[in-house]
């Protein structure tokens, strides 16, 4: 059907369908981690020069996803050391907020890695050579590597006067960080003490007790010592009388029953990766928590102990634990989500608490045991459970008898063999029988059975029940026999009913490869009988034009990861599918850091030929063409090109379909000019690029005829701001600042007045064009606002619309009064400083919902100006 003959039809259908057909062809997934601590991941992949390096980074998250760098299991759960450390610095209500993540992640980088090893590398170093900096269930990095001496960064008592009144100018409720120095005079102590903010950072190796008297009198809200490992009795009894919060997530030793209580009292998790021994005094003393209590350090610990730590308050996590010798300590673990992957023997009865409890759930992660440890026993207790849906990650390569395999699969729950490269034929058979003819029945849905370590895929009946159950995801596999890849070809295509009422073959399944490197004509034939929904390849380097015209004519999504497309290989797309039913198309390369003019233009014109393009709803312009991308995907902008140069970027404008170009570095004046005559649907820029683009090069973006997408952060060109007023919501998705001169411009956008992204409102035309406009239901949101002026602040709380504001700091009495003034509800949740005068206006204005006033910090009165 033609594109003409379904804009005619379509037509009619107005504004929803605009919409829809937005999203389906040029708006970019932004899909973050649910925790919120992807964006100081984010943050260090940015700071990564080497390519390889960058490689191996995004490889590692399409195979495991982000969540495996900071989490120890998956999805959510109990973070793991660089998890803790990130998560010090934020809170639950940061998950939307990307600038404090990113400050988050740039904090980080200059953290030990093991504090205890004193030649251990950082965070951010560990980045650099390309690997996650912990461990994770899902992935598995090897030992620490050593690190090159370092040149500690010790400073003055002077200096630190000059730098506590630096940051103290900079920001009123700051962070002040000396990661880097290793010692402290009693002195420097004293005059760090004096800063007032919001944390003071310090990565002191060693301490006595002259300067941890001197600590004690810090008057900033919390103190973070992370790189001690050991304290005195005199220090541990000093740092307990420090007035705000305390916390040592460096420790391997922990003795003082007074320090423990002192560091349960900081509100949010508590968490120590390095702690090693636990007596039942400090378990005791640990217990007070209120909120989640990780112990990843601890692997073996008396009954006691364990009966102790049973009563903890809050959450419990001891994912190294090798045996669980109390039964109210396993009745305690699996309240939540169960993580024991190391224990060294299980019972049935453990067992059946484990799985029986209720609130187990595949998406949250479910329940993680050692495979050892799994006996014909504990294998029918773990399917005697009714509850339907649980997910069982089993972790080491034994499998032990076929008998317990049997078991398994024969029950509901949803089986992860995490470790296990490859089954014996016998097994095979007992999965396929299994499994034939299971499918997932959701997109969040787990399959009955994952291997994501198998390695390799020689077996046709496997393939086709694996095939069947996964959704064709095969995470480890690195080569392919031909009696599996013509299993996988002669899997059926989907029925689809057509446009116009027809029933019609098409493409079916996702086809994922993460990690296969090599793919021959051969074998790509025989997996290619059929046409894929999709299929992503992104390791792939080592391909012939033959396999690449195969794979580009079978699916409507491809990405391919190969390193260069040489102008013979630009050709090998022209017969890329342009059927509208199955989404128009979409053709990635991630790793395409460089493309030389001549591939450009034939692969334009490979893809533009004979497709034809149309309108829906009189302006919104659709294409046949695929959606082109280039560089990294899903907000993973660590891969791109380093610049975009005219030539390159004169035959890119001539593409009729979406493009988009992530992770771009440099964008000259002259490439931008090239791309004002790009005349697809989409055009989606995203990189450091954004970060100095100039005026010349905004003004020439901002004439493409398409929709323009920029992951801008400030908004200061008129030109911009008046072209994404005529545009879509998702334009404004990354904006954290507006100029003077670009906000009222920016006002007279039309659609959802949504910016949640904006950290600055001191506007009265952006403030007014929240309060009369088409917001999000009939309250404003602006989770990430750290400053709102008091002429703002008055507009908002003069209208009628309830307000929720991600202010962290509030000095401005003017503000206060302002926001008091609301008919509906304002709510503050994220506040954590406040000035005297400040907190007598909130105290009678109960209107405002802020955290309970003696828990905030209680700032100094601004000084005038002389």
């Amino acid at each position: 059907m033609s594109v003409s003959r379904f804009v005619g039809r379509a037509a009619s259908h107005g504004r929803l369908l605009v919409l829809l057909v937005a999203v389906r062809l040029g708006v970019p997934s932004n899909l973050y981690a649910i925790c919120g601590l992807d964006g100081a991941v984010q943050e260090q992949l940015q700071s990564v020069d080497d390519p390889q390096a960058l490689r191996a980074l995004t490889l590692k998250i399409r195979l495991h996803g982000t969540c495996s760098a900071c989490h120890i299991a998956r999805y959510g759960g109990p973070r793991n050391e660089f998890g803790s450390a990130v998560n010090t610095l934020l809170t639950v209500g940061d998950r939307e907020n990307r600038v404090v993540q990113r400050d988050a992640g740039r904090r980080i980088t200059d953290l030990l890695a093991d504090p205890s090893r004193p030649d251990s590398p950082t965070f951010g170093e560990l980045f650099r050579l390309g690997r996650f900096p912990a461990n994770s269930l899902q992935n598995a990095e090897p030992p620490l590597p050593q690190a090159q001496p370092r040149t500690p960064e010790n400073i003055t008592p002077e200096q630190a006067k000059e730098l506590v009144n630096k940051i103290e100018a900079e920001s009123r409720f700051g962070i002040l960080q000396l990661s880097r120095t290793e010692e402290l005079t009693p002195e420097t102590a004293s005059a760090l003490a004096e800063f007032r903010g919001e944390m003071l950072i310090l990565g002191i190796r060693s301490i006595t007790p002259e300067t941890a008297e001197a600590l004690a009198m810090s008057q900033a809200e919390t103190l973070w010592l992370h790189s001690l490992t050991s304290l005195s009795p005199d220090v541990a009894e000093s740092l307990a009388k420090l007035r705000g919060h305390l916390v040592l997530t460096g420790l391997t030793q922990l003795d003082s029953v007074s320090l423990a209580e002192k560091l349960t009292r900081r509100p949010g998790a508590l968490s120590f990766p390095y702690l090693k021994s636990l007596t039942p005094e400090i378990a005791t003393a640990l217990a007070k928590s209120e909120r989640s209590l990780t112990l990843a350090g601890l692997t073996e610990i008396t009954p006691e102990v364990q009966d102790r730590l049973a009563q903890t308050f809050g959450t419990l996590s001891l994912p190294n634990l090798r045996s669980l010798d109390s039964l109210l300590l396993a009745q305690k673990l699996a309240a939540v989500t169960v993580l024991l992957p190391k224990l060294e023997k299980l019972t049935a009865e453990q067992v059946q608490q484990f799985i029986g409890f209720k609130g187990q759930s595949s998406f949250w992660g479910g329940v993680a045991l050692p495979l050892d440890a799994i006996t014909p026993e504990t294998a029918k207790a773990m399917t005697a459970t009714s509850l339907k849906g649980i997910s069982l990650t089993l972790v080491g390569n034994k499998l032990g008898s076929n008998e317990i395999l049997e078991t398994l699969l024969d029950s509901s729950l949803k089986i992860t063999l995490q470790d296990v490269e490859e089954l014996s034929p016998d097994q095979i058979r007992i999965a396929f029988e299994a499994l034939n003819g299971t499918s997932r029945t959701g997109p969040l849905d787990v399959p009955r059975l994952s291997l994501p370590s198998l390695q390799r895929l020689d077996s046709a009946i496997l393939a086709e029940a694996l095939g069947g159950s996964t959704g064709f995801n095969f995470p480890g596999v690195t080569s392919i026999s031909p009696e599996a890849a013509a299993a996988l070809g002669a899997l059926p295509e989907k029925e689809y009913i057509g446009p116009l009422g027809q029933k019609i073959m098409g493409p079916s399944g996702s086809l994922s490869f993460p990690s296969l490197r090599e793919l021959s004509p051969e074998i790509a034939r025989l997996m290619l009988r059929k046409r894929w929904g999709s299929i992503s390849l992104p390791a792939l380097q080592d391909v012939s034009l033959e396999t690449i015209r195969l794979l580009a004519k079978q699916t409507p999504r491809l990405t391919l990861g190969i390193s260069g497309l040489p102008p013979e290989f630009a050709g090998a797309f022209a017969d890329a599918p342009t059927e509208w039913t199955f989404g128009n198309g979409t053709i990635a390369f991630p790793y395409v850091t460089e493309l030389a003019p001549e591939a450009a233009r034939i692969l334009v014109e490979s893809l533009n030929l004979n497709r034809g393009v149309g309108f829906i709803g009189g302006n919104v312009r659709v294409s046949q063409s695929p959606r082109l991308i280039f560089g990294g995907e899903q907000g993973r902008t660590a891969s791109g090109f380093p610049t975009l140069s005219p030539e390159l970027a004169k035959e890119l404008s001539k593409y009729e379909g979406s493009l988009e170009i992530q992770g771009l570095g440099e964008l000259p004046d002259e490439s931008a000019a090239a791309l004002a005559s790009f005349p697809g649907p989409y055009l989606v820029l995203s990189g450091p690029f954004s970060e100095k683009l100039s005026p010349a090069a905004a003004e020439s973006l901002s004439k493409t005829p398409g929709v323009l997408q920029l992951s801008l952060r400030r908004l200061d060109s008129v030109p911009l701001a008046q072209r994404f007023a005529q545009q879509i919501n998702w334009t404004l998705y990354d904006v954290e600042t507006v100029s003077a001169a670009a906000a009222p411009v920016l006002s007279k956008y039309k659609q959802f007045f949504n910016l949640r992204a904006l950290t600055v409102l001191d506007s009265p035309e952006l403030a007014r064009r929240f309060v009369e406009g088409n917001t999000t239901g009939n309250s404003i949101t602006l989770p990430a606002l750290t400053t709102l002026s008091p002429e703002a602040a008055q507009i908002l709380g003069a209208g009628s619309k309830s307000l929720y504001l991600g202010l962290t700091v509030l000095d401005s009495p003017e503000t206060a009064l302002a926001l008091t003034k609301s008919r509906s509800k304002v709510a503050l949740p994220r506040l954590r400083a406040i000035t005297p005068q400040v907190n007598v206006i909130l105290q009678e204005a109960p209107s405002i919902e802020v955290p309970p006033l003696e828990s905030l910090y209680l700032l100094t009165e601004r000084r005038l100006n002389p």
